[in-house]
């Protein structure tokens, strides 16, 4: 597991532990002062005393967690989109630690960071997201990968195939009033090509996916299905190779078909992208 040990880390569980023991200490000092042992002072004192031998001391930047309760992060690599957001779970051992308050905190700040508590994207950029649990002082931490808001350029590329798609998730088909939560993206290796607009024929729903290379014949091309809000990409099955041909019409769309429980997850490489897609457009006459 990747750790890496910064005064920010401390910040929290120390903000934490001081709270408490003041409270703590204020509770105490009204007990204690009438009682004949030195007054609030002397029961302060002792107080500390017990304090040090009842606990143990914890040592930050280290990932084994204080006492029998266990922490850990769900994901341990979140790909995000600029712009998106993910509230990553925390799961807790024994069940009955549930209830701990979690503190949060990322290893730069300009590329991720939390607000409320949900895990938000920035910048482009790979950045370490913590997790603190501040009654028992349990740890752990993830990768975040924070990829850019983009657009392919279609004057930097001199050929262009188009795929004419009907597409369904886990068996719902894709439309234009409930394809916001997906992006679907076209991939040569990493390199984003095309992305897929949702449009709408005489009542027809389907995906245009016009993809872009400097070659005439022969890239390799994947699909992949960015979910919004959920930080992870999926492969769709299919793959095409480059050949500058229209695959699909608007009377025969080409099925495109994702089974998340089966389908292959796919973490894109930094800068490797995924875009932002435009607002969709509704056909009023024809193909393209």
């Amino acid at each position: 597991m990747m750790t890496m040990t910064t005064n920010r880390e401390a910040t929290p569980i120390i903000k934490a532990m001081v709270s408490r023991l003041t409270s703590l200490a204020s509770v105490l000092r009204g007990i204690l002062a009438p009682l004949p042992w030195g007054g609030a002072g002397g029961g302060l004192a002792l107080l500390c005393g017990l304090l040090c031998s009842c606990g143990e001391y914890f040592e930050f930047g280290a990932n084994d967690p204080v006492g029998a309760g266990q922490m850990q992060l769900a994901r341990k690599v979140i790909p995000l989109v600029v712009g998106d957001h993910y509230a990553i779970p925390v799961l807790f051992t024994p069940d009955s630690l549930s209830n701990n308050a979690v503190y949060w905190s990322t290893e730069d700040t300009t590329i991720a960071g939390f607000e409320n508590d949900t895990l938000v994207a920035y910048a482009e950029g790979q950045t370490l997201a913590y997790a603190y649990s501040a009654i028992d002082l349990l740890r752990d931490t993830a990768v975040v990968v924070v990829l850019p808001e983009m657009y392919v350029a279609p004057d930097s590329y001199p050929y262009d195939m188009v795929i004419y798609a009907s597409v369904a998730i886990d068996g719902e088909p894709l439309t234009l009033d409930n394809h916001d939560p997906y992006i679907i993206g076209a991939y040569v290796g990493n390199e984003l090509r095309g992305v897929g607009q949702m449009r709408r024929l005489e009542g027809t729903d389907y995906m245009v996916l016009r993809v872009w290379s400097p070659f005439s014949y022969g890239d390799e091309v994947r699909l992949r299905c960015y979910f919004r809000g959920q930080a992870r990409a999926l492969l769709f099955p299919d793959v095409f190779i480059f050949d500058g041909e229209r695959h699909g019409t608007l009377s025969s769309l080409y099925p495109l078909r994702l089974d998340t429980a089966t389908a292959e997850e796919y973490l894109p490489a930094v800068g490797g992208g995924i875009i932002d897609v435009p607002e969709p457009i509704i056909v009023e006459n024809g193909e393209e």
